[in-house]
């Protein structure tokens, strides 16, 4: 499924689709390159992702190597508490700034 997202204010926002795999690949990578400049920051939207696969952890860290590991140039929002433990099992609360589903920001 195509992500969609939207860029305003530096802030390049993607919007998951219901699962977040390596499918995307291609098209996420095309995204982060193609907004890709030092003051532009991203935002990672989860609201209606319920599943992601090894690959997906691997493109956001890819996206963090891309933006020179600054927790404040990535953002995730929208996490479910399912999505949310996978981050937290792999530890991407340390390397990301995180909002779950319905947390104020």
């Amino acid at each position: 499924m195509a992500l969609k997202s939207n860029y305003a204010d530096q802030t390049l926002t993607i919007h998951l689709a219901s699962s977040f795999e390596v499918s995307q690949y291609e098209e996420f990578k095309r995204l982060c390159a193609e907004y890709y400049e030092p003051e532009n920051r991203f935002v990672i939207d989860f609201k209606k992702t319920l599943y992601m696969d090894s690959s997906a952890l691997g493109m956001l860290l890819l996206l963090r190597e891309q933006t020179g590991g600054d927790r404040s140039k990535v953002k995730l929002i929208n996490i479910n508490d399912t999505v949310y433990r996978i981050l937290q099992v792999a530890q991407f609360n340390k390397l990301f700034s995180m909002q779950r589903l319905n947390e104020e920001s």
